[in-house]
């Protein structure tokens, strides 16, 4: 069925099952008979029933290659506008690293108003009016996930309405109802097999996309599943067509006989009934509510579509048998990547897989601290996936890297800075080095580890939550594996003025660039010369998540210099909680308003000016909103740390 695409003579006898279908001896034959049948004949459902009668095999390559010279204009058309913006982010990083706040005046402000216009109406701009990722909740215990972005919705309809004029584009004139019918299947069963292609590279973590054209994975993500439902529609379609001739030509009870002895029809079947499986648990209420169920069904589903829909094309050589077969290399490529990644980095043969040490923290988090045993680059606004074979068997889950140094040994005793008049904190600050946050190769003294803070919701994290709540002194030791990095595309080195939004364990994603813009301006390698970060926390307990780097930020040199901390406790045990300890670290009750501080902010900016948020989604909307209302104002860019599933 997918791409029945076999190059026959339509001559043959039309009772003969597509099981027994054999290539023509004629293959300039394409979807007209060498002979001239009269019109009852042509209108007969039996002729079109099965194999290549009717299909118009030379439109359908050519709807092919449209598909991928839009596929690559629209990679051309990002990388020429990242290109754009890194070449501009850099020149300016250079003219300012010497500047005074001063002489950074003039990319404080807009030099044209086109990409003002462009970011504030189509690339920062939400569907309506200001919901994007903020869920949409049916119930509390029912999401239905959230809504695209106007730029991702205006891809997502450009991309859909072009499959679905590809599919309708078929030749009426003159053909009677069975001939227009097998032109369908041909069709869509084509662009169902083609589009398998970058429906695969979509999904995976390694997508060599993700760093050339510097768009995240989770914008991917969310293309890889509408490109998933549309593929499913279209062998929905193929398999429809199919149908539709064979009842006609031999009613259902040749259709029941073609699928209990054709292995080509049980071949397709199968990829078909396993492709929607996969459509009916991809509604964002069963992802959520049983996410870890969904992942293992939809792999095995995944698995079964692309075994059903492989053999299927391949058992009579059909022309799009290739873009099935690079599916699969891309597949095992990413996995080859991957599974390279945890081996090299997290891998001796004489320990095993790195050590990794858990603490429980107050508000249900936890400190995650891991050994890595092999060079490592980190970059703020990294990302790992986390492999505990003792907490989730095979399963991995990303999360942020809060933090990442060289230290001679790592303990719980090193992991706690209340020992005696702070000289824990002093040890840890001596065993760190951070003017670039580049950690070459570990000595045999001196090793590297990562830190995560694990907040708990369901499955993986409750698990790691109780069983480290539970040890002694709330401290788990466990093996595991690291994969990564992965992220870090976005740079804040270029600007003057670097705001930064945090909601709860989003936290986590920005104090690495803290970090590294108060290292970069003691040093001179960086242009910003003001941060303000904005936490916002449920109630004091959670400043414990990352009290101890932190403590280590606020020792850093320049810092009074360049950092000013807002934080706001929505919920205070006590008003006497909530008091500013310093000029530079302010207190709050309440929630944060983005516009009354972005307001502030813009009118005492220095330079060109960014916005990032990490954290729940009406936080993000909600800034995001202020900042689109401002980037007129302003040399002003948004940036979104977001990881939806």
């Amino acid at each position: 069925m997918f791409g029945d695409l076999q190059r026959r003579s339509p001559t043959s006898d039309s009772q003969t099952s597509s099981s027994t279908i054999q290539p023509s001896s004629t293959p300039s034959s394409q979807t007209m008979p060498t002979s001239n049948p009269s019109s009852e004949a042509l209108s007969d459902p039996k002729l079109f029933s099965h194999g290549l009668a009717g299909v118009n095999l030379g439109m359908n390559d050519i709807f092919v290659k449209a598909l991928f010279v839009s596929f690559a204009a629209l990679c051309f058309i990002v990388l020429v506008a990242r290109l754009s913006q890194l070449g501009n982010a850099h020149l300016r990083r250079l003219f300012s690293l010497s500047a005074t706040g001063q002489q950074q005046r003039f990319w404080s402000r807009n030099q044209s108003r086109f990409w003002p216009n462009l970011k504030k109406h189509l690339i920062y701009a939400p569907l309506g009016k200001k919901r994007h990722n903020r869920e949409i909740q049916l119930s509390s215990a029912i999401n239905v996930g959230t809504l695209p972005s106007r730029f991702h919705a205006l891809l997502l309809t450009l991309c859909l309405l072009s499959n679905f004029a590809y599919c309708a584009a078929l030749n009426y004139k003159g053909k009677s109802k069975a001939e227009v019918i097998a032109q369908l299947r041909g069709r869509s069963g084509s662009l169902a097999a083609v589009n398998m292609m970058p429906l695969f590279v979509l999904a995976g973590r390694n997508n060599p996309l993700i760093r050339l054209l510097r768009v995240s994975f989770d914008t991917y993500n969310l293309l890889h599943r509408w490109m998933g439902r549309m593929v499913v529609l279209e062998a929905l379609v193929h398999t429809g067509a199919w149908m539709a001739n064979n009842v006609a030509a031999h009613g259902w009870e040749g259709v029941g006989h073609a699928i209990r002895t054709s292995p080509f029809v049980q071949l397709g079947l199968t990829g078909t009934v396993a492709m929607t499986f996969m459509l009916l648990q991809s509604p964002s209420a069963v992802r959520h509510a049983f996410y870890e169920t969904f992942l293992h069904l939809h792999q095995a589903a995944a698995l079964a579509a692309v075994i059903g829909v492989y053999f299927h094309i391949h058992m009579h050589a059909l022309p799009h048998l290739q873009y099935i077969q690079c599916a699969i290399a891309l597949w095992f490529i990413d996995r080859a990547f991957r599974f390279g990644r945890i081996f090299y980095r997290c891998w001796s043969w004489r320990e095993g897989f790195s050590t990794v040490n858990v603490e429980a923290l107050p508000g249900e988090a936890c400190r995650v601290t891991v050994e890595i045993r092999r060079p490592w680059r980190h970059q703020p606004g990294s990302h790992v996936f986390v492999y505990l074979p003792g907490i989730s068997y095979h399963q991995s889950h990303p999360f942020s890297v809060a933090w990442f140094e060289r230290r001679s040994n790592v303990s719980f005793d090193d992991l706690d800075d209340d020992d005696d008049n702070g000289k824990g904190r002093e040890k840890k600050r001596s065993m760190t080095t951070m003017s670039e946050l580049e950690l070459e190769q570990p000595s045999k003294q001196q090793k590297a580890y990562l830190s995560l803070v694990i907040q708990r919701r369901t499955g993986m994290t409750a698990k790691l939550y109780d069983r480290a709540a539970a040890a002694r002194g709330g401290r788990l030791t466990l093996r595991g594996a690291v994969e990564g990095p992965y992220g870090a595309l976005e740079s804040l080195k270029s600007y003057g003025t670097v705001v930064l939004f945090a909601g709860g364990i989003g936290i986590t994603h920005q104090v690495p660039h803290v970090r590294e813009l108060i290292a970069g301006y003691a040093n001179g390698t960086v242009a910003t010369r003001k941060v303000v970060l904005v936490w916002t926390v449920r109630t004091t307990e959670h400043l414990e998540w990352v009290r101890p780097w932190m403590d280590e930020i606020l020792q850093m040199p320049g810092r009074r210099e360049v950092l000013k901390i807002l934080l706001f406790v929505t919920k205070p045990k006590s008003p006497r909680e909530v008091i500013s300890p310093s000029a530079t670290v302010q207190m709050f009750p309440g929630r944060p308003q983005p516009e009354v501080i972005l307001d502030k902010e813009i009118e005492e900016r220095i330079g060109a000016m960014a916005v990032t948020v990490c954290g729940p989604g009406a936080l993000a909307d909600t800034v995001r909103h202020a900042t689109r209302r401002r980037v007129d104002v302003a040399s002003l860019d948004f940036i979104e740390e977001a990881f939806t599933w």
